[in-house]
């Protein structure tokens, strides 16, 4: 049925009005509206073409033997899909247990979006939870304390989450975790420091050192002290400090001055009315 037009149009999606057909995983997924079936190769019966029509019969123990059919245009791509289908009943033979036939209805628009968003919460990064408590707490506290002016309130609520956001990205810049790491429990060898060609800064460089358990360690750095030695974390020593301070000081200014900058000042309506709550409270 049709070779040549399965090989040029392989992978090919039927698609009429909101109905789509297509073959992914040695499975056909046929989607009309809001629910999409998917029968393995092992549960279609009969695949027939007929110019435009494509009819796709499944087995008795599957919806008591029911027939899917859809009309197309284009006869060469009912064509290929047909010769899909027929692919996957091919290679799936003779089947002992056969996996069933499986039905999936995506929520109307404002239950799937609340459904997503349950997702994200529940099993997304705890971001999604603190910015759900901040929404929860932090609107009602900024509405309903009588702190003047009022608009002072919905300014600081509004520009708090950025602020954090932007120190978060400057504290990332600065490296701020890496020399916290590096304090806490760094150790510091000797090293031997080449130049790093692959980068585009004067200043990257490849240490070469020995771990305190005799491990030879490759590292590639941004910022090189005077002294040849380099700071390594002992729980991965991948991740280094060249311990220098000017350079570092340089780094953290630079940073600062971009987005450092903007998340202090986007901080400043939430510590104005953290000043004068006290006023209201007491």
């Amino acid at each position: 049925m049709g070779e040549s037009n399965s090989e040029a149009l392989a992978g090919v999606v039927l698609a009429k009005g909101r109905t789509r057909v297509w073959v992914e995983r040695d499975a056909l997924h046929w989607s009309r509206g809001r629910t999409t079936v998917t029968v393995p190769g092992t549960q279609i019966r009969q695949v027939e073409v007929a110019g435009q029509s494509l009819t796709v019969t499944l087995f008795e123990d599957a919806q008591a033997g029911r027939v899917m059919t859809l009309r197309h245009r284009n006869e060469a791509v009912v064509a290929a899909l047909g010769a899909e289908i027929e692919a996957i009943m091919a290679d799936a033979g003779p089947a002992e247990n056969p996996q069933p036939v499986r039905r999936r209805s995506e929520r109307v628009w404002p239950l799937r979006v609340l459904a997503g968003l349950r997702d994200r919460v529940l099993h997304g990064s705890p971001w999604w939870r603190r910015a759900l408590w901040y929404l929860v707490l932090g609107l009602p506290l900024a509405v309903w304390l009588p702190v003047e002016p009022r608009s002072l309130s919905v300014f600081a609520w509004l520009l708090l989450p950025a602020s954090v956001a932007l120190l978060r990205v400057w504290a990332v810049m600065a490296e701020l975790d890496t020399w916290w790491v590096m304090w806490r429990r760094g150790i510091t060898v000797r090293a031997r420091f080449e130049g790093d060609a692959n980068s585009e800064a004067a200043s990257a460089y490849i240490a070469h050192f020995r771990t305190l358990d005799g491990r030879e360690v490759t590292a590639r750095g941004q910022i090189r002290g005077r002294r040849d030695e380099i700071r390594y974390d002992p729980q991965d020593p991948s991740r280094v400090l060249a311990p220098t301070r000017v350079a570092r000081l340089g780094v953290a200014l630079a940073a600062f001055l971009g987005p450092g900058l903007f998340g202090v000042a986007c901080g400043i309506p939430a510590i104005l009315w953290l000043i004068r709550l006290p006023a209201l409270l007491y």
